[in-house]
């Protein structure tokens, strides 16, 4: 009996040790795992990650907000199918940062599909000690 409460134990140890290091440290850690999250389908890792106005403006200049985003993931009308961020620069200012780089894609949208590079900007903001994305951009590279 003692071995197995000893072992819960542990094992809350492990689980809580592993959902903080889950946890974005910074701003750039912040836009890899919302970029993450999207590739893997995460639902939960979007919701704890997305502010609640959060925003992306995608290709075409519409603007999408943070439920419309989770519910085209959940749904599987955005399916992305491998992603690869590169170039990644970060502006820090005290508890915002602003994150740029590049996203190379292959993904489908309601069945249209997509493959190439995309110019991406995050607006990734620290609320104590919590990181989350408050906007995205993202602009096709011609």
């Amino acid at each position: 009996m003692k071995f197995i409460l000893l072992f819960l134990i542990q094992f809350s140890f492990v689980l809580s040790a592993n959902a903080q290091l889950s946890q974005p440290i910074d701003g750039t850690d912040c836009a890899r795992q919302f970029f993450n999250a999207l590739q893997e389908k995460d639902i939960n890792a979007l919701e704890g990650i997305l502010t609640a106005d959060f925003t992306v403006v995608s290709f075409n200049g519409q603007t999408i907000n943070r439920q419309q985003l989770i519910q085209t993931v959940n749904d599987g009308l955005l399916v992305v199918e491998s992603g690869m961020i590169s170039g990644i620069s970060t502006r820090n200012y005290r508890d915002v940062a602003i994150v740029t780089g590049l996203w190379s894609i292959r993904a489908r949208f309601r069945n249209n599909s997509f493959q190439g590079d995309l110019s991406f900007m995050a607006v990734c903001t620290r609320s104590g000690a919590k990181w989350q994305v408050s906007a995205v951009q993202l602009t096709p590279v011609q």
